[in-house]
């Protein structure tokens, strides 16, 4: 019979695992008793899935012998596999009584906590296997895991720096380490660490990209042309290089941001049970919508959002919201408003994707509604996209842009920002609005706060010209435009937002090399929104960036009564401005290249009269503006929902909407 087990482990060492249970099958009522016996069939078990099985056998064994400290390790790996966490929690902390150095023991502890959102547990039990083995790199890659969530990111580099020269060449974690040093504005270092990767390996996917990202970030833009070609070419020929966010900065071109998309996606895991029950769908039914956004709070999106939230038809529609952020104050205005609009709001951080899917799945949701795409940073959960949450998926609002995916069904645009033309460079089928595609809100708070000019740090009689975009969407191509603007308007100024030391030194610089000025270039501070509204009416003129428009920020101008002049391009993203202002009846202030923009800049900057009379169209047209028409809007979207939603369960194939 040794002879038998000796077959049996030979199978398992070349992982033929049927092969080995059907051996044990034929031997095992000669060794039911037997502890070694019961250890292996158990993992063949385990190994092909069957928990159920693995752990009436581990059990026989800890019954033979209670304190079989293997026995009783695998029962805990098998319950944390069944997802029984308080069971495997209890195996396991026996295991370790018997040997308090066991490695693999205290490495499923941690990451049983880690599931659990008990992350303080989970760095203790990281800590104690790293103690163990402290070279182990999967062990490494699970505490930087822990630290991040715990929003650690101090520790987090301090254990980067302690481990990485254990492993010089392993190119994900100096990947790592610059991600952080983004995240905390450190964007010299963060370059300084992609540019190591790119020695160790310069095919490593979209670290060109991140690199490009916090140049635009500083506005530093040595070797920018080059990058960005090198970018370009890269897209072409499908290779992995820069977020779709990334090249809605840098390109005016629908094809490449289609391609980049597609290209994106393809690096999330796939649920290959993408089966959605369609019986939960009938005709008469609620419709059950649910958002998905790390934005629910004070954030564009969140700013844009909250009054269609707020305005949806509960008697007909059942509204949950799925919050996927972290980051909100405690008097966040906003956050309480959007979680009270909801019928059901859940904060599903700290859950993983596998459970944010479950979660969506178990309460029957008809339409998910994507609020993010490729935004978000850490924060967006594009897999579970991907993995079909509802049996229809919709792209809205967050990203300007197709999300390359065939798993999302339809995209909510106009016609403005997606012209018919457009359409194939997008996987959904498209919703068209009427109007503008962008939700707003017409009964804002302003602030009681006083400002002046001279509070402002802004000259009294000068034109001002402004642009409240964030600062990574300025391009040389903008700044040389701006340049020429402030040249032909002597008397004249440029306001800016930024709270960057380096980005403000790097663009004032690059205005001096085009004969202006730094004194002209005024930068402000970045103030709460409702400060944000008062202090805009100092401004004169609006001055849109190139190619990814102002959008949140259009709207807030044209609500608070400050003309803007947009440049139209090609792409979604530099549409947008187009499309509010179209909707507001000032498609005058719509230039279709640069010289119109440098024009009609000009014109309006030297013809007070005309400026006014752009500034009354603005604030007299309000009430009727369909922008701020929150009920139309609402109905208007409602009405897709239930389109598409009828089309679905009459099995219609997916086609554009037109509203």
């Amino acid at each position: 019979m040794r002879d038998k087990i000796a077959e049996i482990l030979d199978l398992i060492k070349i992982n033929k695992f049927k092969e080995a249970k059907i051996k044990c099958d034929s031997i095992k009522k000669h060794f039911d008793e037997s502890l070694e016996f019961l250890h292996i069939y158990g993992f063949i078990f385990f190994s092909l899935n069957n928990y159920e099985k693995a752990i009436e056998q581990w059990e026989k064994a800890i019954k033979i012998n209670p304190k079989f400290v293997d026995g009783l390790n695998n029962l805990g790996n098998a319950f944390f596999r069944k997802g029984k966490f308080d069971e495997a929690i209890n195996y396991l902390n026996k295991a370790l009584s018997l040997r308090p150095n066991f490695f693999e023991t205290y490495y499923t502890l941690s990451d049983i906590f880690y599931q659990k959102g008990i992350y303080d547990n989970a760095l203790k039990n990281i800590n104690e296997a790293l103690n163990l083995k402290p070279g182990h790199l999967p062990t490494i890659k699970s505490k930087l895991a822990i630290l991040l969530k715990m929003n650690m990111k101090k520790e987090y580099l301090k254990f980067l720096e302690k481990v990485i020269p254990q492993h010089p060449k392993e190119t994900e974690l100096y990947y790592k380490k610059a991600q952080v040093f983004s995240e905390l504005g450190m964007n010299t270092s963060s370059i300084n660490t992609y540019k190591t990767i790119l020695m160790i390996d310069p095919e490593y996917p979209f670290v060109l990209g991140n690199v490009v990202e916090d140049k635009l970030v500083n506005c530093d833009w040595k070797g920018l042309d080059r990058d960005i070609n090198e970018i370009k070419n890269k897209v072409f020929k499908n290779k992995e290089i820069a977020s779709p966010m990334l090249l809605a900065k840098l390109f005016d071109s629908p094809e490449i941001l289609f391609k980049a998309s597609k290209i994106w996606i393809q690096q999330f895991d796939l649920d290959n049970n993408n089966q959605i029950d369609t019986r939960i769908l009938e005709i008469n039914t609620k419709i059950k919508i649910g958002y998905f956004s790390a934005d629910f709070r004070d954030h564009p999106v969140g700013h844009l959002i909250v009054k269609m939230l707020e305005t949806h038809d509960k008697s007909k529609y059942e509204i949950y919201g799925f919050y996927l952020g972290r980051r909100h104050d405690e008097n966040d205005i906003f956050h309480s408003r959007i979680k009270k609009a909801f019928t059901k709001f859940y904060d599903v951080s700290s859950m993983s994707n596998e459970e944010i899917i479950s979660l969506s799945r178990n309460l029957k949701i008809h339409i998910a509604i994507d609020l993010m795409a490729h935004t978000g940073g850490h924060e967006h959960r594009y897999a579970i996209f991907q993995s079909k949450l509802a049996p229809i998926q919709i792209n809205f609002l967050g990203y300007p842009g197709t999300s390359g995916s065939d798993k999302v069904d339809y995209i909510i645009a106009d016609k403005t920002v997606i012209p018919e033309k457009n359409k194939k460079f997008f996987s959904e089928k498209i919703i068209y609005l009427p109007h503008s595609y962008q939700p707003s809100e017409k009964d804002r708070v302003i602030s009681e706060k006083k400002f002046t000019k001279q509070i402002l740090n802004l000259p009294k009689d000068d034109f001002i010209f402004c642009c409240f975009n964030t600062i990574n969407k300025i391009l040389p191509n903008i700044v040389k435009l701006w340049a020429e603007i402030l040249n032909h308007v002597p008397k004249s100024v440029l306001w800016l937002l930024s709270d960057n030391d380096d980005a403000k030194k790097n663009l004032k610089i690059e205005f001096e090399k085009k004969k202006i000025d730094p004194k002209r270039i005024i930068f402000g501070t970045k103030v709460p929104i409702t400060e944000h509204l008062k202090r805009i009416k100092f401004a004169d003129l609006f001055l849109d960036t190139f190619p990814y428009n102002a959008h949140t920020s259009c709207s807030d101008s044209i609500w608070a009564g400050l003309p803007i002049l947009t440049l139209e391009g090609d792409s979604f993203q530099s549409r947008v401005a187009s499309s509010l202002l179209k909707t507001t009846g000032l498609i005058e202030l719509v230039a279709k290249n640069e010289k119109e923009y440098l024009n009609k800049a000009v014109h309006i900057a030297k013809n007070r009269e005309y400026l006014n009379q752009l500034k009354n169209k603005l604030l007299t047209s309000k009430d009727n503006n369909p922008l701020f028409d929150n009920k139309s809007f609402t109905h208007n979207i409602e009405k897709a929902y239930r389109i598409v939603f009828e089309k679905h369960i009459n099995e219609k194939d997916l086609e554009d909407v037109y509203l």
